[in-house]
């Protein structure tokens, strides 16, 4: 994003943060903190490198900086802020934008975020899917563990922005959070009736199945082929759509560093990806 375009987002951002920080606690002041760390993944800035920036540019004048913060404000600001601070701005912005609009295709999934530090008490190991790329560099051998952490996030299949999303160790299956995304989706969104959900096998159960049923959707989900089942990719010719979901996680490694953990621990790496998240929506939704 260039630095026009982001001085023009940014007052908004910042009124809608200074109203959120004031419920957990914080003075109106503390907001800017919590905006640069979205800046910070943004621009693809180191902490060191973010002190200087809001430091000395408009940007960082925007923000409230009247000089440079110390090396260590941001890691005070980590150990301070609770990362429901950076959902709800998450979620101001989602419910602001798509006021009214209803969602017709859900695409969920998961993404794997290593953790920075072996020594990392709230990480776990889990199964990821190699990239195409990764498996034949591997020649097909690719290491499908890692440790560390799983982004769970639900996409508005036709416009690829995130709607619902949770943070959670890496050893946990992707459908066991199913039911806490689509119940925040369904709460705070319109789905229209008739709506699909897309998915790939690692949603095909059968309370998901009722779940969906229940709430007047179709369920279009890949087949795992368990027991004598062979494995099946659906037929619907709107089943393709489902790979917004793993456009918008391109994206967020690509262009605002997700996978770039450099903190410890589920709240810290919490803030991490809801600032990426913010950064995205800043992006391509603002």
């Amino acid at each position: 994003m260039k630095i026009e375009e982001l001085k023009n987002k940014i007052p908004e951002v910042c009124a809608a943060a200074r109203v959120i920080v004031q419920h957990y606690g914080h003075t109106k002041k503390f907001a800017k903190h919590i905006v640069a760390l979205v800046v910070k993944q943004i621009k693809r800035l180191t902490d060191i490198e973010l002190v200087e920036f809001v430091g000395t540019s408009k940007v960082g004048k925007m923000l409230g900086y009247k000089k440079m913060p110390s090396d260590s404000t941001f890691s005070k600001v980590r150990e301070r802020a609770d990362p429901a601070i950076f959902e709800e701005l998450n979620n101001w912005i989602l419910l602001d934008r798509l006021k009214g609009k209803q969602l017709r295709l859900l695409a969920p999934d998961s993404t794997d975020i290593p953790a920075n530090s072996l020594q990392d008490k709230d990480a776990r190991w889990g199964h990821r899917t190699p990239s195409k790329r990764e498996q034949e560099e591997a020649n097909g051998n690719a290491n499908d563990m890692f440790f560390g952490y799983k982004l769970h996030a639900i996409a508005a299949a036709e416009s690829d922005i995130p709607v619902g999303f949770f943070v959670a160790p890496a050893n946990r299956h992707d459908s066991v959070f199913f039911h806490r995304l689509f119940e925040d989706v369904r709460r705070r969104f319109c789905i229209l009736f008739g709506a699909k959900l897309l998915a790939d096998s690692g949603y095909d159960a059968t309370r998901i199945y009722k779940e969906i049923h229940d709430n007047n959707m179709k369920a279009v989900i890949a087949t795992n082929g368990r027991g004598h089942r062979k494995s099946e990719v659906p037929k619907d010719p709107e089943y393709g759509k489902r790979w917004a979901i793993e456009r918008i996680f391109s994206r967020l490694k690509g262009m605002f560093d997700l996978a770039n953990n450099r903190v410890i621990g589920l709240k810290k790496v919490s803030i991490h990806i809801y600032s990426c998240l913010i950064a995205y929506l800043m992006t391509y939704l603002m």
